[in-house]
């Protein structure tokens, strides 16, 4: 069972803002902080690899369309990785920000393997290319699929593309 630690959550906020974090934030059990995507790699590696930080287990990716948000944010989209530290007992949530004309960064799939399929996914429904990344092709939607479903510009209906999806069955010969 997870032991939360509040004294370590100044710990580790001290230290992420010592590798170069900005926005730094504590909520509840969690440090939240946003790096560039040109450190990502590295400050992954970091706070994995470092003792004192111990962040060696990957919760979670997705990705954020912020084209239509009230409050100005310094890139339209964002990927948002979560990260748990159990010796520790906190969580850490990594935001990086990236501009509408190029939206890539690096994989930690080399770091982490279970962030490869959860890539893909923020590849297949945002468009967030991720460099480096051993298989990065669509997911959820077929190969030919144009668009990305989950960014703000998409048609809430769709366009249309539903009537070409391929019908599977569990039992042949019966739709």
């Amino acid at each position: 069972m997870l032991q939360f630690q509040p004294a370590k959550l100044e710990v580790v906020k001290t230290r992420l803002v010592a590798l170069g974090a900005e926005d730094v934030q504590i909520q509840n059990d969690s440090v939240l902080c946003q790096v560039s995507r040109e450190q990502l790699h590295q400050f992954v590696k970091t706070v994995r690899d470092e003792p004192a930080l111990d962040f060696r287990f990957f919760t979670d990716v997705t990705g954020a369309d912020y084209s239509k948000y009230s409050i100005p944010q310094p890139g339209r989209f964002a990927v948002i990785y979560s990260f748990l530290s159990v010796s520790n007992g906190v969580r850490l949530q990594i935001t990086v920000f990236l501009p509408e004309s190029d939206p890539s960064v690096a994989t930690i799939s080399d770091l982490f393997t279970g962030a490869n399929w959860g890539e893909r996914e923020v590849f297949d429904m945002y468009g967030i290319v991720f460099s480096g990344h051993p298989e990065l092709k669509r997911l959820l939607t077929p190969e030919d699929y144009e668009g990305y479903p989950l960014r703000k510009d998409y048609p809430l209906k769709g366009r249309g593309e539903r009537a070409s999806f391929p019908v599977y069955s569990a039992v042949p010969g019966h739709n």
